[in-house]
């Protein structure tokens, strides 16, 4: 079960694992990645929520914590956060965002969420 330091993230969120980011809308997504092999090579991980704050989750105590360095991200600095890690598995599909002056910052992170789950749903990768 997933926990919550002094508060919970707004939904939709992007996390770092230890294969690349993937796009969470509930709490219960984010237990699935913990079931899984997707946490053990660090002590946290990044989490960015719907407004472009920066959480961090630990794995050890199924834990998210708004307690982290990197505390404000803008919209270009998620999207290559996102792309890198999809670069790093090899994949060579990613995220391209048009207009980002005139969209709202959930409206980004909900985007990247569900370009995340259409092409997990299309690649049949499930990581």
């Amino acid at each position: 079960m997933i926990k919550y330091l002094f508060r919970k993230p707004k939904y939709p969120i992007l996390i770092e694992t230890d294969f690349r980011v993937a796009g969470a809308r509930n709490a219960q997504k984010i237990e699935r990645l913990a079931g899984g092999s997707a946490f053990g090579k660090k002590e946290s991980y990044t989490v960015i929520d719907a407004t472009g704050e920066g959480w961090s989750f630990v794995p050890k105590y199924g834990v998210i914590s708004p307690l982290t360095i990197d505390k404000r991200w803008n919209k270009l600095k998620i999207i290559e956060f996102f792309n890198a890690s999809l670069a790093r598995t090899g994949i060579v599909e990613k995220y391209e965002a048009r207009s980002l002056s005139n969209k709202r910052m959930d409206r980004v992170v909900g985007e990247i969420v569900e370009f995340e789950s259409k092409f997990l749903n299309r690649s049949g990768r499930r990581r």
